[in-house]
């Protein structure tokens, strides 16, 4: 008995952290963003964190939307050693970013997004589900994977908890 109460329990809970969870297109404004360009393994991600902060909030810039990692590409198609990936925020148009940051440009204006609810090293395991969704429904990628991290303050949050909004820029076939 305790084992049926306990597996209801748990699909009553998993049922409650996926609802919401589902591909879906929609638009999206283009928008600057000041970044760390970074190259290498993703194990780097904590340390350029931290470089990137300190750059960011040195040059007095102000973040305009949530912290964000930019994949250029992925493990699937190149060695560790060549991974590219950004780090960055949302800024003005017109803010002054100098070196060690870069300024670009988003302009995707339509996306496939989904909400990721659980801990970081899970993310990748939501782009399948992503992939077939955006083929099926007759669009095709047009850029790189933007990973949106909702949470302000991710060590308080229990890593199940995490919640991070994956966008691919997507356009008609």
């Amino acid at each position: 008995m305790k084992k049926v109460v306990f597996a209801f329990i748990a699909i009553t809970v998993l049922a409650v952290l996926l609802q919401g969870q589902e591909v879906t297109i929609r638009d999206n404004t283009p928008f600057s963003y000041a970044y760390l360009e970074c190259k290498g393994s993703y194990q780097q991600i904590p340390a350029k964190i931290g470089e990137f902060m300190q750059a960011f909030f040195q040059q007095g810039l102000s973040p305009l939307g949530n912290f964000f990692g930019m994949y250029l590409n992925s493990p699937a198609q190149v060695k560790e050693e060549e991974l590219q990936w950004r780090l960055g925020f949302p800024v003005a148009a017109d803010a002054a970013v100098a070196a060690p940051l870069l300024k670009g440009e988003c302009k995707a204006t339509k996306i496939a997004s989904y909400l990721h609810v659980g801990p970081y090293e899970k993310v990748s395991e939501a782009f399948g589900k992503m992939f077939a969704f955006i083929d099926k429904s007759g669009y095709k990628l047009t850029g790189p994977c933007i990973e949106k991290y909702l949470d302000m303050n991710p060590q308080a949050v229990k890593p199940e908890e995490l919640r991070t909004e994956i966008n691919l820029p997507v356009e008609k076939k």
